[in-house]
């Protein structure tokens, strides 16, 4: 039997944790190959202490460093960094830098992530959702280009595999909105600005609300969240205990939705009902 293999593509260093972490986590504790690429150096996100740049020459070099003590907690096999700047938020001058990933050709960063898919072998793919899970134009980028490749690692031919398993199944992140509209809801009834929230006041939940992810996987994750929040400590300089309007979800509410980590599937179409295995059919 061939060796289960994930691959997590991921725009910056924490996506991983932040996100899917759980999930990371705990394939790579039953066994599984897990690995990651991470396409942006991070160098656009906030510092939350300037003592953190003390023994490096820039916040990418942070990131870096961070990013391999992560991947250490969360027990993946390997990570992998595509050569981008990260293009800040929308509407950031960050946007506008030669180097940032959303001013890439596209079919480049998609040929990049092929490669990666040809060499790794995966089974199965995750990555951001179309809407870039918050917004953000390198999470949008990050789908599209992993989105393309999948499907080019299954064509025949000289621009996929040719030969080799293929991937056999494609996830994006999904987010519950109906939770989403509860803490909108909370913020609003206690005067609270729902759309400017997070470190750079630059996250508009409202749009997020309205954003249709279907969650048809949910992993259940609850063994695995001392890792997943070890790996998240990990990215100090960006790590501030959790997303602040996650305070205003009723405790237990917010217990019962970290044990599970969702997805929407991707390929092959979804059947009816929820899956709570990313590898369930996996050949």
């Amino acid at each position: 039997m061939q060796q289960r293999t994930l691959l997590g593509v991921f725009a910056h260093p924490d996506d991983e944790s932040f996100g899917p972490g759980g999930t990371l986590a705990r394939y790579a504790r039953e066994g599984v190959d897990v690995h990651v690429i991470i396409a942006t150096d991070g160098i656009a996100g906030s510092v939350d202490h300037e003592g953190r740049l003390a023994d490096h020459s820039s916040l990418a070099q942070v990131r870096s460093a961070e990013l391999a003590l992560a991947a250490t907690r969360l027990g993946v096999r390997s990570i992998w960094s595509l050569p981008y700047r990260d293009s800040g938020m929308r509407g950031s001058p960050d946007n506008q830098h030669p180097q940032a990933l959303i001013r890439q050709p596209a079919q480049q960063v998609t040929h990049e992530v092929l490669s990666y898919m040809r060499r790794l072998q995966p089974q199965v793919v995750m990555t951001h959702d179309p809407f870039g899970g918050y917004g953000h134009p390198d999470h949008v980028r990050v789908c599209e280009a992993t989105t393309a490749a999948f499907y080019l690692a299954r064509r025949p031919g000289r621009n996929g595999h040719g030969s080799g398993p293929l991937p056999q199944k494609l996830y994006y992140t999904a987010f519950p909105k109906d939770l989403v509209k509860l803490v909108v809801r909370v913020m609003e009834l206690t005067g609270k600005d729902a759309r400017t929230v997070g470190r750079n006041r630059d996250i508009d939940l409202v749009e997020i609300s309205r954003w249709v992810t279907p969650v048809t996987a949910r992993v259940d994750v609850e063994p695995y969240l001392a890792d997943k929040q070890a790996a998240s400590e990990a990215h100090a300089s960006q790590y501030s205990g959790g997303p602040s309007w996650a305070a205003a979800i009723p405790p237990m509410i917010r217990r019962r939705f970290l044990r599970y980590e969702q997805f929407t599937r991707a390929y092959p179409a979804p059947q009816p009902g929820v899956e709570a295995d990313l590898f369930a059919n996996v050949g």
